[in-house]
Formats: structure tokens, C-alpha cells, sequence
């Protein structure tokens, strides 16, 4: 059975590597979406069969202010169906140099990104979850979480601050019905990756697909009793 059918899922960052990778799973799945990215029309470029689906919803929003959600899931729910999972994926990488030389403005960049958006997409959708007592939330951490490296210190500050966050909002919410987990990906086979990695650390690098599949399983019913999870996606890193 496949336990996506007729879903209704929030997707963030959908025009990114991750976002639209598990965007077009979950659309394969018989998921009904609400694809949410700053730049629609990246959206519309990058899927575009999903685009021109009326089982689906894309808009440019911005990820940060919680009201800019909230003003999107509102009405798409009302289209849709009820929402019954979201899936935070946006994020991003800034790094290389050392604190000292870590700009103020990388910081808030990162804290923007990775956790302000996490925690406001969260506050946005969660009331309509906790309403009927059901649904699953996966949030996109690191494995630089758990283990960070030099020149990563504002980049694995934040996603270590979303594995945090997931834990606290899994244990205020069990109770509830409502399901929150992390995965904590290591280094993916991107676009951007691949211009800077070595081909031996390529063949290192998890496909962005293997890391949809299990946020699949996340949202899924064969998941229902998980949660508060942190779920290493690492291959062979």
C-alpha cells in the first residue's frame, strides 16, 4: 500500500537540490503538495510536471516570517485537504575560514536559513496538525550536527540549534499526535558540491534521492512510531 496517497504535504526549499528531489518523490507517491520557495519561478522551471498538476500548490514565500507561511498553508489547506506533514528543507552552507574570521553577517545568514526558517514553517503549520491530532514534521539538520569539523562553526552551531529544536518540539507534541523528526544528512551529491569536491570525496557524497526516501518514510504511516529521531543519512561519510 502506498501510504502517501492523498497526503496533503508542505514542502520548503522546494526549487533546491533536496527540495525538489523529495517534491518529485512524494508527487510519484500520490502526494498532494504545497511547495513553498522563495523563488517561484524556479519552482515552476525545476517542476514543471508538478507544476501543471491541480493536486499540487507552489508559492513564493518567504520562509522566515512565520505569517508569510501561515498565509499560504491557510488557503492551500483549504484547497487541498487537511495538511498532515511538512518537511523543512531549507538551509544552507556558509563556511571555510575560522570564527575569528567568520563575518557577523554569516552568522545571521545561518541562523536565518537553517534555523529561523525551521522554526518558523514549524509554528506555522504545527496548529493545524495539533488541531486534529495527527501528523508528521522532519526537519533537515547535518551530520556536522553531531560532529563538526574546522571552518564550520556557524554553520554546525545552527543545524546542531535545529536537532535541539526537533527533540523539544518532538517532546512537546508526542502527546499530541503529531510526530517530529530530523535527519542529519552528510555531505550530498549536488551541483554546487561537485564544484568543489575531489572525485574521491564525489564518490563519497549521498544522492539527494536516498535522503527523500527516507524522509519518505518519516511522513509515512510505517513510521508512526517514531519520533524525536535523529536520523544520520550519511553513506559511506
Amino acid at each position: 500500500m502506498n501510504d502517501l496517497e492523498g497526503r496533503v504535504v508542505v514542502i520548503t526549499g522546494a526549487a533546491g537540490n533536496l527540495g525538489a528531489a523529495t517534491a518529485r518523490l512524494f508527487a510519484s507517491r500520490g502526494a498532494k503538495l504545497v511547495l513553498l520557495d522563495r523563488d517561484e519561478k524556479r519552482v515552476r522551471e525545476e517542476l514543471e510536471e508538478i507544476a501543471r498538476s491541480p493536486n499540487h500548490r507552489i508559492a513564493a514565500t518567504d520562509v522566515t516570517d512565520e505569517s508569510s507561511v501561515r498565509s499560504v498553508v491557510i488557503p492551500a489547506e483549504q484547497e487541498l485537504g487537511p495538511i498532515q506533514g511538512l518537511v523543512c528543507t531549507v538551509g544552507g552552507y556558509k563556511g571555510g575560514v575560522t570564527v575569528m574570521d567568520t563575518a557577523w553577517s554569516d552568522w545571521e545568514l545561518m541562523l536565518a536559513i537553517n534555523l529561523r526558517a525551521t522554526v518558523a514553517c514549524s509554528r506555522a503549520v504545527l496548529p493545524r496538525l495539533l488541531a486534529r491530532r495527527s501528523g508528521s514534521i522532519v526537519h533537515l539538520a547535518s551530520l556536522a550536527a553531531i560532529g563538526p569539523g574546522p571552518g564550520q562553526a556557524a554553520y554546525s552551531a545552527t543545524k546542531s540549534a535545529v536537532l535541539s529544536f526537533s527533540e523539544s518540539l518532538a517532546a512537546e507534541t508526542k502527546e499530541q499526535g503529531v510526530r517530529v523528526n530530523a535527519v542529519l544528512p552528510g555531505t550530498m551529491d549536488t551541483p554546487q558540491n561537485r564544484a568543489w569536491m575531489s572525485d574521491a570525496d564525489r564518490d563519497r557524497a549521498v544522492d539527494p534521492i536516498a535522503v527523500a526516501e527516507v524522509i519518505a518514510f518519516l511522513v509515512s504511516e510505517a513510521s508512526r512510531a517514531v519520533t524525536g529521531a535523529a536520523i544520520r543519512v550519511s553513506g559511506k561519510q
